[in-house]
């Protein structure tokens, strides 16, 4: 894929991910809320909403959750394939 393509197939799912009513909540290898569509920004307005973007996503859970947190986290970053991005180039 180009990276052309891949911007715009970034952006139609970002919109159909922002449609969702169920919340969804992204966050980087380093456990950084980097995204959340409208539906989780209102589903936890109690604890900031919005605000939360740049925040851990660890500083929102309890011990045992975080540890799960870090395990799936720690998958993703194992392999580049884990993310689904095997056989992507950028050009």
């Amino acid at each position: 894929m180009r990276k052309d393509d891949i911007m715009e197939l970034g952006a139609y799912l970002k919109s159909i991910i922002d449609q969702d009513r169920a919340a969804v909540v992204i966050c980087s290898l380093d456990h950084k809320i980097i995204y959340m569509n409208p539906a989780a920004a209102a589903n936890y307005h109690k604890y900031g909403g919005a605000e939360l973007l740049g925040k851990s996503l660890l500083d929102c859970h309890g011990a045992h959750s975080n540890e799960r947190i870090k395990e799936v986290v720690a998958w993703f970053a194992k392999s580049e394939e884990n993310i689904g991005v095997q056989g992507v180039q950028t050009r």
